[in-house]
């Protein structure tokens, strides 16, 4: 992790639609900026990255990026670095998953217990890593 303070974090979760795991990504993402850490970390959409719009490319190049991919295809993180941003960190919600079975997301709209736990796992596995960049 970069030892450079930061004011803002940008978290790019993936599109997963119709995929419990893509769920639980932005799920992550939501509860990041909206509850933990609102005045710090702001999402982007993937989808106006992937085609190219200039103003949130631009606005990727000079930030801390994270990436929350579902699965093992890293759509988020591979996206993201033909924008020519790598991301400081990456994650996949499907090692989350394997590492908490117990933890398992229930359904795609409605995650459930167990992905609502699945989310408040990876949120604060997010947070330890980016509290450093953003507290300087």
């Amino acid at each position: 992790m970069s030892k450079k303070s930061v004011k803002k974090v940008i978290i790019i979760p993936c599109s997963g639609i119709g995929k419990p795991i893509g769920t639980v990504s932005r799920e992550t993402t939501y509860e990041i900026i909206e509850r933990l850490k609102p005045d710090n970390v702001e999402t982007i959409c993937l989808a106006l990255l992937t085609s190219g719009d200039e103003k949130t490319i631009d606005k990727l190049k000079d930030s801390y990026c994270i990436t929350i991919d579902g699965c093992a295809k890293h759509c988020a993180k591979k996206n993201t670095e033909e924008c020519g941003k790598i991301p400081d960190k990456s994650y996949t919600v499907l090692k989350f998953a394997a590492a908490s079975p117990d933890k398992k997301p229930e359904g795609i709209i409605d995650i459930g217990e167990g992905g609502r736990a699945l989310v408040e796992t990876i949120a604060n596995e997010i947070i330890k890593d980016i509290n450093g960049p953003i507290e300087g």
